[in-house]
């Protein structure tokens, strides 16, 4: 049988034209991420850590910080205190913060949960008869971005 085309030649051309497309789509998710600086300021007193988790859903925010998809600690030394979170990917996202006065890993809370120690979340929202929800406080991530966070000190 007489073929008017290279079948190897095509192969190749294909090979290479999917080589391309692999190359630039990874190129471009690479873009798609970027930083998310959070400026935590109201900081009363210069002791302790703050404590800051970052939720891409609704599930367990801002409470049960083990379902966060990522958390950071800084060592408080101003009034004012800067956290980032390096390559994240655009998406929407909220953030939740505290304020470890004692340095215990842990929020302290009256036995009925409200919380003894500085707290804020994202969009500075605020709970009515309870915590804050995630749809106040949630913002749309793309670029690098700053927010920053008033902690209650109530």
């Amino acid at each position: 049988m007489v073929y008017l085309y290279d079948r190897n030649k095509i192969k190749r051309i294909m090979n290479i034209g999917v080589l391309i497309i692999l190359v630039f789509n990874s190129a471009f998710c690479i873009a798609q991420q970027g930083n998310i600086n959070i400026k935590v300021s109201s900081i009363k007193d210069m002791k302790g850590n703050i404590y800051a988790y970052l939720y891409s859903s609704k599930d367990g925010f801002p409470v049960e910080p083990s379902k966060a998809d990522k958390f950071k600690t800084v060592k408080v030394d101003a009034q004012t205190v800067t956290i980032t979170f390096n390559n994240i990917k655009y998406g929407y996202y909220a953030v939740s913060v505290y304020h470890d006065e004692d340095s215990n890993g842990k929020m302290n809370t009256y036995f009925w949960g409200i919380p003894k120690e500085p707290v804020g979340v994202s969009n500075n929202a605020k709970g009515f008869m309870g915590p804050p929800k995630y749809e106040d406080a949630k913002f749309y991530f793309m670029n690098d971005k700053q927010i920053e966070i008033r902690i209650n000190t109530e």
